[in-house]
């Protein structure tokens, strides 16, 4: 733990081989949600909230806005994904929730790869050519993913697409900003691996 920011005091072990069990009213999963997120904001300096304008996200982002105006603390901002494929829909739906909550919101995008795709007017499924693309780009493509052909489709659901849309775009977001916690809604049971996950939970 020790790459970890020593001002930070959590149990990174909370919630251990527990299960929506352990909550079984309403009024136990809030009174749990609220200790998290009152943590949350007092530990980390930095923090901020993932917002995808879904409906899980949207409802995170709601409750931690309504802890910290109830209990006097500052509203992080909210840092949204933007991979270039979204639906002006949901666009939208952010822009205006944003102006209604009165949010910050940082949006995370790798402008490397965005702006090659603008520039060509690609569209979904489009190659993308590796050489074209920055230095760090590159380097996330043929040194961490091992990636050897000369072009990449532009998709989110290939390898490397989901990666440098969303992993190096968030990366480089929580870098810039010097980000120091992400307060994410997930779903206890929407994933097997995500049954394990503590309410405090280390990354690098």
């Amino acid at each position: 733990m020790s790459e970890f920011p020593d001002y930070v005091d959590v149990d990174y072990t909370g919630g251990e081989g527990e299960d929506p069990e352990d909550y079984p009213t309403l009024e136990e999963k809030i009174e749990k949600a609220v200790e998290v997120v009152k943590t949350g904001l007092e530990e980390y300096e930095t923090p901020a909230i993932m917002w995808t304008g879904g409906k899980d996200s949207t409802l995170t982002l709601y409750f931690v806005k309504e802890v910290a105006e109830q209990y006097g603390y500052d509203l992080p901002p909210a840092v949204f994904i933007d991979h270039y494929q979204h639906f002006d829909e949901l666009l939208d739906f952010v822009d205006r929730w944003a102006e209604e909550w009165d949010l910050d919101v940082i949006f995370a995008r790798n402008e490397d790869v965005g702006e090659y795709v603008d520039e060509h007017g690609l569209e979904p499924g489009d190659d993308i050519p590796v050489d074209e693309l920055s230095e760090h780009n590159q380097h996330h493509i043929r040194n961490i993913l091992e990636y050897e052909e000369d072009t990449f489709p532009f998709l989110l659901d290939t390898y490397v697409g989901n990666h440098l849309l969303k992993t190096v775009a968030l990366n480089n977001t929580l870098e810039e900003h010097d980000i120091d916690g992400i307060i994410s809604g997930i779903r206890w049971d929407e994933q097997e691996a995500r049954a394990d996950e503590t309410f405090f939970s280390p990354r690098h």
